[in-house]
């Protein structure tokens, strides 16, 4: 067993090294906007449970899908009459009702206000997010076709956890440690903060006391898509601020920011049957030479 496994993780390792110089040749040749929004993640060996799978490489948006770009989309649907799928596509801000607290300025602001431009699209149904990514492929292939071909989808849940330990495995978060608050105290990304993590310890009077640290992450809710620091591979948010859609319907991954920090892992599962204003998503590229 140790020999056979020996034998992979050296295939992989050839295959990487194969792939390492063609990535960079290839990158270079993208257009600025697909380079400036979304990150390569190498080609490797991803490891989940008992699960084990080969991947080339493909690139991530390196950041949640924002309201900006969500709004930019609906707009090309109701232009060219495509009632249809605007239907299906739109967002529910009704749902923030649902959200635990008063957000009622949310179902009236979030999704329409030029404030949260850049904050993550929720309230967004899975096909409404297929038709998204549907649209990002015809998009890419009709403006930068030149030496490319593009394919827009969902990371599949082996992908999206690939490219958020980017690199670390075995590590539960992006950022490669076990703690949810770098050496200065800075929370490292938007959770709900209550539980284990919250509990504090004074070592003089060895006395244990829940702390009321609600905001200390520096948001309400949502948080901008480019808040807290990127992964090595420039990927921000990959865990909490919203849990993120699979090509799996019906499961997100990598918590939100209600979740709490348990909840964040880079392998943790929200399920959900329907648009929720704690979930968004992550488009995964395929780039093919033509």
């Amino acid at each position: 067993m140790t020999r056979i496994f020996f034998a992979i993780s050296c295939l992989m390792a050839m295959v990487t090294l194969s792939f390492s110089v063609y990535d960079k040749k290839e990158i270079n040749e993208l257009p600025k906007i697909v380079r400036s929004n979304y990150a390569l993640v190498p080609a490797g060996l991803v490891i989940v449970a008992n699960d084990s799978m080969a991947l080339p490489h493909f690139y991530v948006m390196k950041t949640e899908v924002d309201n900006l770009s969500y709004r930019e989309f609906l707009s090309h649907l109701l232009k060219n009459g495509n009632q249809a799928d605007f239907s299906i596509a739109n967002v529910d801000s009704a749902k923030w009702r649902t959200a635990f607290s008063y957000n009622e300025p949310y179902v009236n602001y979030y999704f329409s206000h030029p404030a949260y431009n850049h904050y993550p699209v929720v309230n967004v149904s899975y096909e409404g997010a297929q038709l998204y990514c549907k649209w990002l492929t015809e998009k890419f292939n009709q403006l930068y076709s030149h030496a490319f071909t593009y394919e827009v989808r969902l990371p599949s849940r082996m992908e999206w956890i690939y490219a958020a330990e980017s690199g670390k495995r075995n590590s539960p978060y992006t950022w490669g440690g076990p703690y949810l608050r770098n050496s200065r105290g800075c929370e490292l990304c938007n959770y709900k903060c209550i539980g284990d993590e919250k509990i504090s310890y004074d070592s003089l009077t060895t006395n244990k006391m829940a702390v009321n640290t609600a905001g200390f992450d520096g948001a309400d809710n949502t948080a901008p898509v480019e808040s807290y620091f990127p992964n090595l591979l420039g990927l921000y948010n990959m865990n909490g601020n919203v849990a993120e859609m699979v090509i799996e319907k019906g499961i997100a991954v990598g918590g939100s920011w209600n979740s709490t920090g348990f909840d964040v892992r880079n392998e943790s599962i929200m399920n959900y049957t329907q648009a929720s204003p704690l979930v968004g998503f992550r488009p995964l590229l395929i780039v093919k030479r033509k």
